[in-house]
Parts: C-alpha cells; sequence; structure tokens
C-alpha cells in the first residue's frame, strides 16, 4: 500500500472514531467563579474533545444575551472556561452551557449568579468558607455523595470560598470507608503517594490528578452547589502531597524517589484545569489574588504552598524562612494598608496559630508550637509576626482570617500591640472544615500572638458562614457561624462583631530588608516574653484536654 492509500485508510479509521463518538455530553455539571462586578468566568466539561458555548444574560429580561466560546481539549481533560465581561454590578445573570462538534451538539446546562456589587454600594453580604472534601477515605457515599452540599446550598449564599484540600491526591477512595458502616463509591485512582505511581511519567501523575477531580466533581450534590454559588477556589497541600512546597526539589519524607517536580506540576495544572479561576494576565500560575464586593468586603485569597522554603528549616534570620514569599507577602501588606473595605478577609489555606505538620518534619504553617526549648522552631513564625505588625503599623481595621486545613472548628480573638505603638491592632481568625475527611480533636494552640479561644469544637463534618449586614443603628457588623452537615448551627459558634470606625493612612516603611528582619526576630521575642508573663499555669485558651493531641489521625 502506497502512501496515498495509508493516508486514506487512516482518514477513514479517524472520521469512524468520530461519528462513533457522537455528541459530546456535559459530565461534570457547570460552574462560575472569581465573579465582580462586570465580568465572571464560566466553566464546565465535556466527555471529549469539543468547543464548549457560553449564553448569559440578565436573569429578569433586562438586557440582551452574549455568547462566548472556547476550546474544551484533551490536554484540558476536557474542560474550559470562558470569561465573561462587560456585565453590570450587583445583577442576576443567567448563563447556559453547550458543547459541540461537527457529529452536533450536547444538551444545555443551565445556572446562575450574581455579580458582585459596586466598590461603592452598600449590600449584605453572605458567603460560605470550607475545605478538606474526600480526605483519609471518606469519599462519596452510594445514595448521599457528598450530603453537606444540600445545607450550603439552602443558604443562597453570595459565593464559596474553596479553601484548599478539595481533593486528596495522595488519598484513595476505596469501597469500603475508614469506620463502621461508612461505604463509599469507589474511586477508580490510586494514591499519587503510592509505590505504583512513577512520578517521572508526567502523563500518568496527571491522569492521577485528574481522576480526583473528576470523582470529586461527579457528585450531583456539588454540581447543584457549584451551578448557582460562584466560587472563589485555592489550593493547599492534599491537591497535590502532604504538607508539600512547591520550590523544593525532593519530597522531604521519601527524598529518594524521583519525580517530584512533575507532581508539582501536574497538581498546579489540573487545579486550574478543574476550576473557574481568572489566570493572571503576565502570571498565569498566580493564585493569590484579591476581589471587591461592594463597600463592605474585600477578599485576599493566598497562596501558602507555591513560594515556601522548606519546612524543615529552623525558623531564624539567617535562615529568612518564608511561607508567603517576599513578593505575596509585600502584595498583602500593601493591599491590607490600602484597602478602604469595611472588612478585610483574608482567607488563608493554613492556619495562624493551630499546630500543624510535625516537629519532626517540620512544622507546616505558622505556628512553632515547640513542646521543648530544645526541638527546633520550624514554623514560620517570624514572618507571621512580620505580617501582622505591619498591619498593625498600618491601622488596619476590621481584619477577619477565614481558613481550613485542621479539620477542627474554631474561632479565635487577637488583640496585642505588636508593633509597639501605644495601640492595640484587634483581629479574628475563623477555622472551619472539614466538609468530608478525617475528623480530629481540638490541639493546643500556639501563644506567639496571645489568641483568645472563643469558640472550637472538633470531631464532626462542618463548614463556616458569614454574613456582613448592618445592625439596627447602622453599623456595619459581621456575624459568623459553623454548621454541621445538616446545616445546623452549632451552639457556641455565634460570633458577632461590630465594625471599628476610621482607619489611619498607611506609614510606609523605609528601613532596608536587613534592619526588618532584625526586627522581626525582636518582635517575636517580645511577644513571647509577654504571653509568659500573662499566662496563668493552666493558660487562658479553654481546651478540652481529651482533645489536646491529634489522637494519632495521621497527616490532614
Amino acid at each position: 500500500m502506497g502512501d496515498l492509500g495509508r493516508l486514506l485508510v487512516l482518514i477513514c479509521v479517524a472520521a469512524a472514531f468520530l461519528v462513533g463518538q457522537g455528541p459530546p455530553v456535559i459530565t461534570h455539571g457547570v460552574a462560575t467563579g472569581d465573579v465582580t462586578a462586570d465580568s465572571a468566568i464560566v466553566w464546565s466539561r465535556a466527555d471529549h474533545a469539543a468547543t464548549m458555548h457560553a449564553r448569559v444574560w440578565p436573569a429578569d429580561g433586562s438586557g440582551a444575551a452574549g455568547e462566548w466560546s472556547a476550546a474544551a481539549p484533551a490536554a484540558a481533560h476536557f474542560t474550559a472556561q470562558v470569561r465573561v465581561t462587560g456585565l453590570r454590578p450587583d445583577t442576576a445573570y443567567r448563563y447556559e452551557i453547550w458543547f459541540e462538534t461537527s457529529a452536533g451538539r450536547s444538551t444545555t446546562q443551565a445556572g446562575t449568579f450574581r455579580t458582585a456589587p459596586a466598590p461603592d454600594a452598600r449590600n449584605d453580604v453572605l458567603f460560605i468558607w470550607a475545605g478538606d472534601l474526600g480526605g483519609q477515605g471518606y469519599c462519596r457515599q452510594p445514595g448521599a455523595g457528598y450530603a453537606i452540599f444540600e445545607p450550603m446550598l439552602v443558604l443562597q449564599p453570595d459565593f464559596f470560598v474553596a479553601n484548599g484540600d478539595m481533593i486528596y491526591g495522595d488519598n484513595d477512595c476505596p469501597a469500603q470507608g475508614p469506620v463502621a458502616g461508612w461505604t463509599n463509591i469507589p474511586g477508580d485512582f490510586p494514591a499519587v503517594s503510592h509505590a505504583t505511581v512513577d512520578w517521572r511519567d508526567r502523563a500518568r501523575v496527571e491522569s492521577v490528578y485528574a481522576a480526583h477531580w473528576l470523582y470529586n466533581r461527579a457528585d450531583p450534590l456539588f454540581q447543584a452547589f457549584t451551578r448557582d454559588v460562584p466560587m472563589y477556589a485555592q489550593w493547599d497541600d492534599h491537591e497535590v502531597i502532604n504538607d508539600f512546597g512547591a520550590p523544593w526539589e525532593a519530597y522531604p519524607e521519601t527524598p529518594e524517589r524521583p519525580g517530584y517536580p512533575n507532581i508539582v506540576a501536574a497538581g498546579l495544572k489540573t487545579f486550574f484545569d478543574f476550576h473557574p479561576i481568572a489566570r493572571h494576565p503576565t502570571e498565569p500560575d498566580r493564585i493569590y489574588r484579591s476581589y471587591r464586593r461592594g463597600r463592605d468586603v474585600e477578599l485576599f485569597l493566598l497562596d501558602a504552598r507555591s513560594y515556601r522554603s522548606d519546612n524543615r528549616l529552623e525558623d531564624s534570620p539567617a535562615n529568612a524562612k518564608t511561607l508567603l514569599g517576599r513578593e505575596q507577602l509585600e502584595w498583602l501588606k500593601a493591599g491590607l494598608a490600602g484597602s478602604s473595605a469595611t472588612w478585610k478577609i483574608v482567607s488563608s489555606d493554613v492556619p495562624l496559630s493551630a499546630p500543624t505538620g510535625a516537629e519532626t518534619v517540620g512544622r507546616d504553617a505558622f505556628a512553632n508550637q515547640s513542646r521543648s526549648a530544645a526541638a527546633a522552631r520550624t514554623g514560620f513564625e517570624i514572618e507571621l509576626v512580620d505580617l501582622i505588625r505591619a498591619i498593625d503599623a498600618a491601622d488596619v481595621r476590621n481584619l477577619v482570617f477565614v481558613t481550613t486545613d485542621v479539620h477542627f472548628a474554631a474561632q479565635l480573638r487577637y488583640a496585642g500591640d505588636y508593633d509597639g505603638d501605644g495601640d492595640q491592632l484587634v483581629f479574628h481568625e475563623l477555622i472551619s472544615g472539614p466538609l468530608s475527611a478525617v475528623r480530629i480533636g481540638v490541639p493546643t494552640f500556639d501563644r506567639t500572638l496571645g489568641p483568645e479561644l472563643l469558640y472550637a469544637e472538633g470531631n464532626f463534618f462542618n463548614f463556616g458562614t458569614v454574613r456582613i449586614d448592618r445592625a439596627d443603628g447602622g453599623t456595619t457588623r459581621l456575624r459568623a457561624d459553623i454548621r454541621d452537615e445538616r446545616g445546623a448551627v452549632r451552639p457556641g459558634s455565634v460570633l458577632e462583631i461590630a465594625a471599628e470606625a476610621g482607619a489611619v493612612p498607611p506609614r510606609p516603611d523605609h528601613r532596608d530588608p536587613e534592619q526588618v528582619r532584625h526586627q522581626q526576630v525582636r518582635d517575636l521575642q517580645r511577644h513571647r516574653r509577654q504571653q509568659q508573663q500573662r499566662d496563668q499555669p493552666d493558660g487562658d485558651l479553654r481546651r478540652d484536654e481529651r482533645e489536646d493531641q491529634l489522637a494519632g489521625a495521621g497527616p490532614v
């Protein structure tokens, strides 16, 4: 057979394959994300390569519809997203998505979203933050799926902050769950950490992560939630592997295993493939970003994985250890100091004062929480104290951190003169989770910043809500609570904070970096001395001694 004959055979085979595929099918629902006052990202997935079309129009019919389209190639696991622009602030929109090939057109799936209010508009805001989905064998249950999304949808929040660990790429989902009576819809994938997964094989690694995302996003209740609730997504460690850092050359727990950079790259790529995220114009892999939601809310989403130093390093001036990286840290300082929003909400994928990781392999979040003076301090507290000091110096008011990661719920209040100027900075940290992962007790919190524990509870599935509205006197207030898997508010978790008025313009810091680093160490030492002076023998943190340890739950 000549070249022409072989070419004709290939064409016939390809044509038969395309005809056999038939029209595309939407496989994993539809979603929106990174919504602003005039734009939104619309996302979906087909069963094979196709072109995605999105049609968007005001829900009340007051304006014309617009259409956008994008390819859904195999390289993106047949996902696609478009950025819808030219929208009106604080307006409800309907959208329809369908896929098309030469073989035909899919059925249409529809959803709704509401654009953010204009920066000068004062609107009530309700959002949910949560994370930790499908971990440690707590996967989708037959007949129920991820049932926690149903009460979340009932609240009809303005948006959802997916705080991280929305897959557990280093876990599998066997049919038999981790406890008696828990069964799973089995996942057809291994844990990326399993020895059968060759990290040197980039395509294989990426297929493992994609299979995890496909499994979680196949849940009907999760799809119903994302169809009508816009999301702002960030990653944490289990989107790749437990307690990882993107810049590292090898994975500390198995340093001899080759291919670690491949799992980081594949985890990052699939995270973007499976979320409606607006890519940064000059840094397309950048995750940290901020969004304004009217006069009262600015949301800052952090990335504690892409720029971090080795967890095992001692937190010392010589090591200049960083969790956020210099550019992100300065971006956050400047953003908070310059924000005119009443409430500044910082979504951090790791907590401030809850210890994570371990002393033997390095802390994974800011807190040191060393159990003995001889133990190395491997947290990132010098950077944390520097951040809080800068926030205090800029007189930032009404600051709230929201986080997950630690698989228990808590609310903490911080009040201190962190920059030594005689004025107190008051801010809060709100912790929720897990959505569906191992449930653990409440540990002892690190005392560096002097947290006051307002509420803490472990060993249950949960999510957190934040509502910002006005009290009877017209004062803006923030109300937060923790809700269990049925949507019931947990006793003791209702927190109401009245907004502080006024703010002093930020004072610029003109010192050189080395001077700043030495000041960070002095601040940290001063705070430790202060906490030792005010601590009573039992401390002022109310905690259940039975939940003092992590109960041997393993990595979370």
